[in-house]
């Protein structure tokens, strides 16, 4: 469900049972004034409620994409797949076996999702939380005017251990010059950035002939 403050099971059956909300996405087009002429609801309940709705649009992709009720995608798996694809639309055109490739994902995730995303009702339901303003894209880093597009294009992996940088603080730098990070290697990984105690990622890498590097390397491509 929806992680919306103000929002429980016993207001949610209320407005479906009084009409003002057929599916999930409806709770985003309920007004002020509808929500008054209910019993029980008073200005402060209802400016709670719609205070919650407002703020949960400011929620991560990812966080959406959990709420969706996809069978097998949880918290981490929403996330893998955002970090992966970037957004929900992309997510939402990737076939069985692409999903396959990110680590993490398996078959049955993978039938699961593509499933979902096929069913015309939930396209129909994203539209809906599309136009009411809901997150679907991954948020862009802030690099304070420091980046470039010098990576644009380009999808980077990492694995293994920096010498002076985190992962995180490598996904950002990459993601500040305009690249892409995503969590597994596959055919459409253009650089393998590895570090110490680099693991499965490197062997798959080199089998795929991808170009690997080094935390050096990458400075050098940003410089």
């Amino acid at each position: 469900a929806m992680d919306v403050d103000g929002f429980g099971s016993k207001t949610g059956a209320l407005l479906a049972e009084v009409g003002l909300v057929k599916d999930l996405a409806d709770i985003y087009y309920l007004n002020r004034d509808e929500l008054l002429a209910l019993e029980g609801f008073k200005d402060k309940k209802v400016d709670n409620l719609l205070n919650g709705l407002a703020a949960s649009k400011n929620q991560s992709a990812a966080r959406f994409l959990t709420a969706l009720g996809i069978r097998f995608v949880g918290n981490v798996v929403a996330s893998l797949l955002i970090d992966e694809f970037g957004s929900i639309d992309a997510l939402a055109e990737a076939t069985q076996e692409r999903l396959e490739e990110v680590e993490g994902i398996g078959p049955g995730t993978a039938v699961s999702v593509t499933t979902w995303f096929a069913d015309e009702r939930h396209r129909t339901l994203l539209e809906k939380f599309r136009t009411a303003g809901l997150p679907f894209a991954a948020q862009q880093p802030d690099d304070n005017g420091s980046g470039s597009n010098v990576l644009e294009g380009l999808t980077f992996v990492i694995t293994g251990t920096l010498p002076t940088m985190s992962r995180d603080e490598a996904k950002l730098h990459i993601e500040s010059h305009g690249g892409k990070v995503t969590g597994s290697v596959s055919k459409n990984t253009n650089f393998l950035l590895a570090g110490e105690k680099a693991g499965s990622k490197l062997s798959k890498a080199e089998a795929l002939n991808i170009a690997i590097i080094n935390e050096s390397q990458l400075l050098d491509m940003t410089r």
